[in-house]
């Protein structure tokens, strides 16, 4: 009870002015002997004003037994959450925290009072802290952010050299271990490392009682960007001794080794990691997988995917978009092949927009084979598998379809995405308006643009490059009137030109021939501040050589080789090339070609095709053969398309059958697709020269119909003179497929509707080669072969009826 009376001295009536009793037997409880209790109950108490004398013996009379009960209650849960509640939990995490040496503890130095020591102790280093030794940490740390890394790194150095420990510490235990913070434990090691402090890193890291891993792995990570090896090497091996390693540790020193080129020494570190007992992630599995496919390497790629399955790891969304983006035009089919299998393959959970985008950009670069565009639509199709709601993907598809000459499946992605409300972006726009275009359709190109204009939300994505891709469309349609309209439009809406546009319009005046536009669009160009490159030399040369005014392009060609900053590179020779076979200037031509070589400018697939141009329209076919041969023996180009149509075209223009058939039968067997034009060279020789029978042999061809079980591949066996070379026969039999020598069933490069009229005209008329029932046959074959091809009804017609007779 005298315990009780000595703490309640202090009693006063609280805010209610009602009187709260004290039982005499409080003091006598057990718990009230702990220090701990009996401080805190004292501390409560005294911030109480005192009770009178009277309340006072009121409590000791026993007037408060409920206030004993309440006050045990009250005593017994503070109990309980100290020790086993979130006050425990506090406590514990706050030593955690000294003994790693994150926090300072109770009776350490400020930060401020740190730094203060060390900037007195170091008088001839100047570091930029207005500090009294009295400021908070929050202040300090605010004036570091405000100084930048120089500071910091300065703060670090100097530690590090006089060799203070102590500041050391409690520096960078002061940032935090927050990554997303700039002021952060780990973004000060990345600062540090980037400026070459590598040793002053270890040094912080090696102030912490327990590093932890992610120190270690921002520093490779650093050092990996600096390419560093050396450094890199070391850090890991730190990481390893201090047993701070895990799998981003592995990882972050695979990608050091892999930035260097060192990829056989990633793999080993790859398999290392297993050895010792860490599972690979996904991650690490990339990483070798992304290097090797940069490479090429296929084969190596295919054991990487081998070896990650062994670790239970199936592919994922991004481990298919590396196989993608690892895909080019040079990629060998078997591998495209096996890149779609993997793709399509269960082992992958789903399709993303990203994996979807990754897919448009591989169609591309691959060339648009026929695999891949085919795997693009059936995905497309599945539209509950991939739901595209992102802008930027739903241009590569855009691109991707429009490159492939399919406008029905870029109209059918646009109205889709209209139809889900997906707002375009500039890009996409400009896909759509590209992939018109660039197909011959720069009516609609023009009013998607004035669509867009109407509509305020996409006015502003509108941009000269649009206007420029229409102005080139009409320009190659020849619609040279509607060229001009779109430019004047384009300077009434006061759209800032580029040197690309003025290039552009030069263009429309060399293919129209109209040289009296050209001048004022240079002066123009030169009075925006627009200095003229080597396209633009080019083009005005293009243009001169259109207005068959070849000596003034020669003498462009001359100012360009007394200038330092262009010389005439191939496209400029080949543009003069084609000015001379544009008029049969063979010598001329010659000269230009012996100059290109003098210059030791490489001739290139294109310079081949009009180097063919100009012997046949020199009237010289043969020399076409000879020149193109030697050159290409002498710089080893792999002859394209192009030059062996103009070829075939030689041999046409000769008279040779046989050569045409020789140059056909080459062709294929270097596995060079033909396309609308080859065949439509050659079927109108045969039908000006009256052979039916291979006219319509070839025809089958063209239409993917030839057997590989017939002998001359076609149903008639006449052997005269309209048969197919036994070369042709051997070439059409090596093919994988009678459809691959197919020619192209839409696009600038199908088969003209006119050709195919042609022949079958020429096989009604000559019935001494082909029967009346071959005929029948033949047009029923194609029509169900090429379902674009509308064939003439008088054919029907005519072909039926002469069956009937």
């Amino acid at each position: 009870q005298a315990q009780a009376l000595s703490l309640t001295q202090g009693f006063s009536t609280l805010s209610d002015k009602r009187t709260v009793p004290l039982s005499p037997f409080l003091a006598l409880l057990p718990w009230f002997q702990e220090p701990k209790l009996r401080e805190l109950y004292c501390a409560v108490m005294a911030s109480v004003k005192s009770y009178s004398a009277q309340l006072v013996q009121d409590v000791l009379d026993g007037a408060g037994a409920e206030l004993v009960l309440f006050c045990l209650a009250f005593f017994m849960h503070l109990f309980i959450f100290s020790k086993y509640g979130i006050l425990a939990r506090q406590a514990k995490s706050s030593s955690a925290k000294k003994a790693a040496g994150a926090l300072p503890s109770k009776d350490a130095n400020s930060l401020a009072q740190s730094l203060t020591s060390l900037m007195k102790g170091s008088p001839d280093v100047q570091i930029d802290l207005n500090l009294t030794g009295k400021e908070s940490n929050d202040s300090v740390m605010e004036q570091l952010a405000a100084a930048g890394p120089d500071v910091e790194s300065k703060i670090v150095q100097t530690a590090v050299q006089k060799q203070r420990q102590d500041v050391l510490k409690h520096y960078f235990a002061s940032y935090s271990t927050n990554a997303t913070s700039n002021l952060s434990q780990g973004n000060l090691l990345k600062r540090l490392a980037r400026k070459g402090l590598v040793e002053e890193s270890l040094e912080c890291i090696n102030t912490l009682a327990s590093p932890r891993p992610f120190v270690y792995n921002v520093l490779l990570e650093a050092l990996a960007e600096k390419k560093d090896l050396e450094a890199a090497v070391q850090m890991f091996d730190c990481a390893k001794k201090s047993k701070a390693v895990d799998v981003s540790t592995y990882n972050a020193f695979m990608k050091a080794l892999v930035m260097l080129g060192r990829i056989d020494e990633a793999k080993q570190v790859l398999n290392d990691m297993k050895n010792d007992g860490c599972s690979p992630s996904h991650a690490s599995f990339h990483i070798i997988l992304e290097a090797l496919s940069k490479e090429s390497d296929d084969a190596g790629c295919w054991a990487v995917l081998s070896d990650m399955k062994q670790c239970g790891l199936k592919p994922v969304s991004y481990t298919c978009s590396i196989l993608l983006k690892g895909l080019h035009k040079g990629s060998k089919d078997r591998h495209v092949q096996k890149v779609i299998e993997a793709i399509e393959s269960c082992e992958i959970r789903g399709w993303d927009e990203a994996l979807l985008g990754s897919f448009c950009e591989a169609c591309m670069r691959t060339g648009n084979r026929p695999q891949m565009l085919g795997q693009l639509k059936k995905l497309r199709m599945d539209s509950a598998r991939v739901q595209v709601r992102c802008a930027h993907t739903i241009g590569s598809i855009i691109r991707a379809y429009g490159a492939a000459e399919d406008l029905d499946t870029v109209w059918k992605t646009w109205r889709e995405m209209k139809r889900n409300r997906v707002q375009p972006s500039r890009i996409t726009l400009g896909c759509m308006v590209e992939a018109l275009a660039s197909n011959n359709d720069a009516k609609a190109a023009y009013d998607i643009i004035h669509e867009a204009l109407a509509d305020p939300q996409m006015a502003g994505l509108v941009n000269v490059v649009m206007y420029s891709s229409v102005l080139k469309s009409f320009s190659h349609q020849k619609l040279f009137d509607k060229v001009w309209i779109v430019y004047e439009e384009m300077i009434e809406k006061k759209l800032k030109f580029a040197l690309a546009t003025y290039n552009a319009l030069l263009d429309v005046c060399a293919r129209s021939g109209d040289i009296n536009r050209a001048e004022p669009l240079l002066k123009d160009m030169l009075e925006q501040g627009l200095q003229p490159n080597i396209i633009t030399y080019g083009t005005v040369i293009k243009a001169y050589c259109s207005a068959n005014r070849l000596n003034q392009a020669f003498a462009v060609l001359s100012e360009m080789k007394r200038t330092a900053d262009f010389a005439p590179d191939e496209v400029t020779y080949n543009t003069l090339l084609d000015g001379c076979a544009r008029y049969g200037l063979f010598d001329r031509g010659l000269e230009v070609l012996a100059e290109m070589r003098q210059a030791g400018v490489p001739p290139s697939n294109y310079t081949f095709a009009v180097i063919a141009k100009l012997a046949t329209r020199s009237k010289k076919p043969e020399k076409a053969f000879e020149l193109i041969d030697e050159l290409k023996n002498e710089f080893g180009v792999r002859l394209n398309m192009h030059v062996y149509n103009n070829l075939i075209h030689a041999a046409t223009c000769g008279g040779d059958m046989w050569k045409a058939q020789e140059t056909f039968a080459r062709m294929l067997a270097e596995k060079i697709h033909p396309d609308g034009r080859t065949y439509t060279v050659l079927l109108r020789f045969c039908v000006g020269q009256k052979a039916a029978s291979t006219a319509a042999a070839l025809l089958r061809i063209a239409a993917g119909l030839a057997s590989k079980t017939e002998k001359v591949l076609h149903p008639w066996k006449a052997q005269e003179e309209g048969s197919l070379l036994p070369c042709l026969c051997d070439a059409l039999q090596q093919l994988p497929a009678p459809s691959w020598a197919a020619a192209p069933r839409r696009g600038s490069s199908a088969m003209q509707l006119e050709v195919v009229n042609e022949v079958f005209d020429l096989l009604v008329g000559c019935p001494q080669q082909v029967s009346r029932q071959q005929v029948e046959i033949l047009l029923k074959e194609v029509s169900s072969a090429m379902p674009g091809l509308k064939l003439d009804k008088r054919l029907f017609a005519m072909i039926s009826g002469r069956s009937q007779k």
